[in-house]
C-alpha cells in the first residue's frame, strides 16, 4: 500500500511539472533541456564486493540522459532524466535496466517561499546505497521514491523561518535468500537561519525522523538538534559545518506461540495463541557535517567529514562516519584530471543488527579529455575495500573504465 501512495504522489508531481512546461512560455518563461549520452565499457574483477569466491566481469553500459530547467519571475524548475542500461559478461544475473529521475522546484512570493522536490531512482544497492551509507548489501535491484516539500518564511531582511518534511519509500527486488526489507522513512524539521553579514549564514533547527520496516518489525524514532554555520571566507574559499545531537528509540517486535495450558511430552494441551512481544533500545550521539572547498583558476580542492544517521536495507538504522576528499585539475582547455578517496566507518544502532560494524574505503583517480564543444572521453581505475566485523575476510574490487560521453546542443524556447 504505501508503495502504491509513493509512486500515485511522483506520477502526480511528474504530470504537474509536464502542465507547467506546455503553459510556460505563455507566462514568459524561459525553458531549456540538454540531452547527452554517454557509452561505457569496464572491467570488474568483483562486482558484488564478496570475499566469496567469485568471477570477473566485463561490462557495456549505454545511459541516455537529459537536463531540464525553467523559470519565471516567480517558478523555478530544475530536475533531470538519466538511464541507465547495464550488460555484463562473464557471470549470470548482472544485468539491469536502471534509471534515476529528479525534480527541483520552488515558488518564490513576497515573502515566502516553497519548495518541491523529487527524487526516484531504481538502481543496483552497491552504487548509490553504498555511497551513502559505506553498507555492502546483496547485490538487488532497489527502487526508491523522495518526496521533499519546504517552506521559508522571511521575518525580516536578515532573518527567516525554515520548515522541511519528508517521505521516502524504498522497495527491494528478489529479496529472498537475502536480509533485505522494505522500508519507509519521514522527517520533519523546523528552524530559524540568519545572515550575520553578506558571506555568513547562521541556523538552528529541531528534528523528528520514523524508520519503519514494511512488514512491520523494528521502529525508529530520532529525535534532534543541530545548529550550522556557513561561511564564504573569500572569493575562492568556502565551508560550513553542521552539529548536533540525537536521542533514537527503537523498537524490535517479535512474535512466539504460547500454550495456554500443560505440556506433556512437548505436546500442548491447551489453546495455543499467538504474542507479540516488543524490545526497546534508546541510544544517543552527536551528529556532524562539516564541508571545505578551495578553488583556484585550475584546482578544486575539497574535504568533508561526517557523522550521520542513515535508513538500510537491512531493517536497521546505520550510523555512518565518514572522511571524503577530492582534487580536479585543469591542465589545459581540453585535458583534466580528478582524484577523489572516502573512508567509511559504519555502526548499526537499535540492536537489530549485532556484530556486524563494518568499514569501508574507495580511491578513484580520472583522467578526461574534451575532443570537441560535444564529445568527452574519461578514463578512470576505481578501488574499492571493506572489511566487516562478523567475517575474517575482507574483499576488494578493482574496476577500469573508458567512457565516451556526446552532448546535443542547449534546446531552449522562452516568450
Amino acid at each position: 500500500m504505501g508503495t502504491r501512495v509513493a509512486l500515485r504522489r511522483f506520477w502526480v508531481t511528474l504530470c504537474g511539472v509536464c502542465q507547467l512546461w506546455a503553459v510556460g512560455p505563455s507566462l514568459g518563461a524561459e525553458w531549456s533541456a540538454e540531452p547527452s549520452v554517454v557509452v561505457r565499457g569496464e572491467y570488474n574483477d568483483n562486482l558484488s564486493l564478496t570475499p566469496a569466491p567469485h568471477p570477473s566481469v566485463w561490462g557495456t553500459i549505454l545511459s541516455p540522459d537529459i537536463k531540464f530547467s525553467g523559470a519565471t519571475e516567480t517558478l523555478t524548475v530544475t530536475g533531470g532524466l538519466n538511464l541507465s542500461f547495464d550488460r555484463y559478461y562473464g557471470e549470470a544475473g548482472l544485468n539491469t535496466n536502471n534509471y534515476d529521475f529528479s525534480l527541483r522546484s520552488s515558488y518564490k512570493g513576497e515573502r515566502d517561499t516553497l519548495g518541491l522536490d523529487v527524487d526516484a531512482i531504481r538502481d543496483p544497492t552497491l552504487v548509490s546505497e553504498l555511497a551513502t551509507t559505506g553498507v555492502v548489501l546483496a547485490y538487488r535491484q532497489r527502487n526508491g521514491v523522495t518526496a521533499k516539500s519546504s517552506w521559508n518564511r522571511s521575518l525580516t531582511e536578515a532573518t527567516a523561518l525554515i520548515a522541511n518534511y519528508s517521505f521516502t519509500n524504498v522497495h527491494y527486488d528478489d529479496t529472498a535468500g537475502t536480509s533485505l526489507i522494505d522500508y519507509q522513512d519521514q522527517s520533519a524539521s523546523f528552524g530559524v537561519q540568519s545572515n550575520l553579514d553578506e558571506r555568513s549564514l547562521v541556523s538552528v533547527s529541531a528534528y523528528y525522523d520514523r524508520y519503519e520496516t514494511n512488514p512491520s518489525s523494528f521502529t525508529a524514532d530520532t529525535y534532534g538538534i543541530q545548529g550550522g554555520y556557513e561561511r564564504a571566507f573569500s572569493e575562492t574559499l568556502r565551508g560550513n559545518i553542521t552539529v548536533g545531537w540525537r536521542r533514537t528509540q527503537s523498537t524490535i517486535q517479535s512474535n512466539a506461540l504460547v500454550c495456554n495450558g500443560p505440556i506433556i511430552v512437548g505436546v500442548c494441551f491447551g489453546t495455543i495463541t499467538e504474542v507479540t512481544s516488543a524490545q526497546k533500545n534508546t541510544t544517543s550521539g552527536y551528529t556532524l557535517n562539516a564541508f571545505l572547498e578551495k578553488r583556484s583558476e585550475t584546482d578544486a580542492l575539497s574535504s568533508q567529514v561526517s557523522r550521520e544517521i542513515y535508513p538500510t536495507g537491512v531493517g536497521s538504522l546505520v550510523q555512518t562516519d565518514r572522511v571524503q576528499v577530492g582534487w580536479t585539475k585543469q591542465w589545459s582547455e581540453t585535458f583534466s584530471s580528478s582524484l577523489s578517496a572516502a573512508a567509511y566507518k559504519s555502526h548499526y544502532i537499535g540492536d537489530v543488527v549485532t556484530g556486524s560494524d563494518s568499514r569501508y574505503y574507495t580511491i578513484e583517480p580520472r583522467l578526461s579529455w574534451r575532443l570537441s564543444e560535444w564529445w568527452v572521453i574519461d578514463a578512470g581505475y576505481h578501488y574499492a575495500h571493506q572489511k566487516s566485523q562478523s567475517n575474517p575476510l575482507s574483499a576488494s574490487a578493482n574496476v577500469v573504465y573508458l567512457s565516451v560521453r556526446y552532448a546535443w546542443p542547449k534546446l531552449s524556447v522562452s516568450r
